[in-house]
């Protein structure tokens, strides 16, 4: 089917692609204009108008306007409370009530406000036209520069399409990849340009062979560059698209590539609590990749996801409260009580929320985007897009996938004994799927994994059943108090209305 997209991505490649002064109170993402008012075509002629380019395609990760709508807040948001382990609370703003109550039809579908869509094809264009730029003028004198910002942005040109397709196609298992997937955009589009929309499986081989390709080519950094990937993260990112997809071997083999080779390091018990503040010195050993932010000129305020998890306190730095663990997560983490993990959650301090006693004194609000030693403003918190712990849980996964679970015992005890006593191991008789769903639920809860990983294992998800296991959630329809992923009448979003109108884009309609 052929779409007239080409007012979406045209746009943002010709009208955003070097716009570096996005704020959370940007313009409207198709009035934005670059920054240095140079016009967008041509304006690419040497490293230095590359490298201006290159912040404008990291801030496009966050999302555009209020910069909420991608990393800055959504795509978490809907990994999250989509899924069983976090759910919106009562004492909030409602950015995470859509999400969580899912209350939406073919007659009230997903708006651009809540849909991650808009700045995915953001980082494409502006990626598109990096990997464009050709004849710069110091090409010879700075071609390693030049050939690192091409391969970073094939990387995020990749990650963007990857997340565009398991957000809105069917997970590659339950069809093989039959679905429609994401539109592939790999180059800049002149106004009267038509795509179509691939299938799952194009947009998988698209992205598999990219990532390939910028790890072969040697060009990224292999030092740890926060804010930046480097081909770590490339490698670790190739991981976890061949488990999504299934290709057990290949996610094995590219994480223990990771582990084995690269500098990173696990937490350890001791260091794990503290290490989530961004100074804190072990800090950078987990982080394969996440967003910077330095201060208020680059942070996403209270629109972003770091402030939607904090608590709406009576006194000092807070947020707005808007989610918090489920009492079915706070029962799992309580089940080990040397489980470290249960210190990166704290009990409500709010005099009405204690009052009201909704969380029957339970330690709910996520602790893991907290700023710095010096400031504790989670507006200030950057936000990890990959650890090395999902490395470590994509190997232990994979290697019990393909019936090694004496590499699958090895990977998962490497976590067990980073969070808790050597009591809770397993070994390679014992462990089960089971153990390591749970360990990997438990070390990325909050980090926007959840109903990612459910979906593309085809998992029942289970809220609760009935007023005895209901806990603090909210009130729920009965199809979404419980519900196969695979057979979900609204597995799969919507596509914003805002893109239909006066497009021919095929619609997520599934069961509707």
């Amino acid at each position: 089917m052929v779409m007239k997209i080409r007012t979406l991505i045209y746009n943002i490649g010709i009208g955003a692609v070097l716009t570096t002064g996005l704020t959370a109170c940007g313009s409207d993402w198709l009035d934005v204009s670059p920054s240095d008012g140079v016009p967008a075509d041509g304006a690419l002629k040497n490293s230095a108008t590359l490298e201006s380019a290159r912040v404008g395609l990291y801030k496009a990760l966050k999302g555009t306007s209020d910069m909420s709508d991608y990393y800055g807040r959504n795509m978490f948001v809907y990994g999250e409370v989509r899924g069983e382990d976090m759910q919106h609370s009562i004492y909030g703003s409602n950015r995470a009530d859509f999400y969580y109550k899912m209350e939406y039809s073919t007659a009230n579908d997903f708006s651009r406000a809540n849909s991650v869509w808009q700045s995915p094809y953001v980082v494409v264009s502006r990626a598109n036209r990096i990997i464009e730029a050709n004849n710069l003028s110091d090409a010879s004198s700075n071609a390693a520069t030049i050939n690192r910002i091409k391969a970073e942005a094939r990387v995020l040109r990749a990650l963007a399409i990857f997340d565009v397709t398991r957000v809105y196609g069917k997970p590659y298992l339950q069809d093989n990849g039959a679905s429609w997937g994401a539109a592939l955009s790999t180059q800049t589009l002149n106004p009267a340009a038509k795509v179509k929309r691939s299938t799952v499986a194009e947009c998988y081989t698209f992205v598999e062979n990219e990532l390939k390709a910028v790890i072969a080519s040697g060009a990224l950094s292999t030092e740890k560059t926060e804010g930046y990937v480097n081909q770590w993260f490339a490698k670790g990112l190739l991981s976890r698209v061949y488990l999504t997809k299934g290709d057990y071997a290949n996610a094995l083999t590219l994480a223990k590539d990771v582990i084995d080779n690269s500098p990173y390091q696990l937490w350890t018990r001791d260091q794990y609590v503290h290490a989530w503040y961004k100074d804190d010195a072990a800090h950078g050993n987990e982080m394969l990749f996440e967003i910077a932010v330095t201060g208020f000129n680059d942070w996403n305020d209270r629109e972003g996801y770091p402030y939607l998890v904090t608590e709406d306190t009576d006194k000092g730095p807070s947020g707005y409260g808007d989610m918090v663990i489920t009492k079915a997560f706070s029962d799992a983490l309580l089940s080990d009580a040397n489980d470290i993990r249960n210190n990166i959650v704290a009990a409500p301090t709010s005099q009405k929320v204690v009052d009201a006693n909704t969380f029957l004194g339970r330690k709910v609000y996520l602790r893991k985007f907290i700023g710095s030693t010096t400031q504790t403003d989670p507006r200030y918190s950057n936000v990890p897009l990959m650890r090395l712990s999902e490395v470590y849980l994509n190997a232990a996964e994979a290697a019990f996938k393909l019936g090694n679970t004496t590499d699958a015992a090895t990977y998962l005890n490497a976590i067990i004994s980073h969070r808790t006593t050597s009591a809770t191991t397993v070994t390679a008789s014992s462990i089960t799927a089971d153990r390591i769903y749970m360990e990997r639920r438990k070390e990325l809860v909050g980090e926007g994994h959840r109903y990612f990983d459910a979906l593309r294992r085809g998992e029942t998800i289970t809220r609760y059943t009935n007023a005895t296991n209901q806990g603090w959630h909210q009130v729920l329809n009965a199809d979404v108090q419980s519900f196969n992923t695979w057979t979900f009448k609204k597995e799969l979003p919507l596509i914003p209305s805002m893109e239909l109108n006066g497009n021919d884009i095929q619609q997520n309609l599934l069961h509707f």
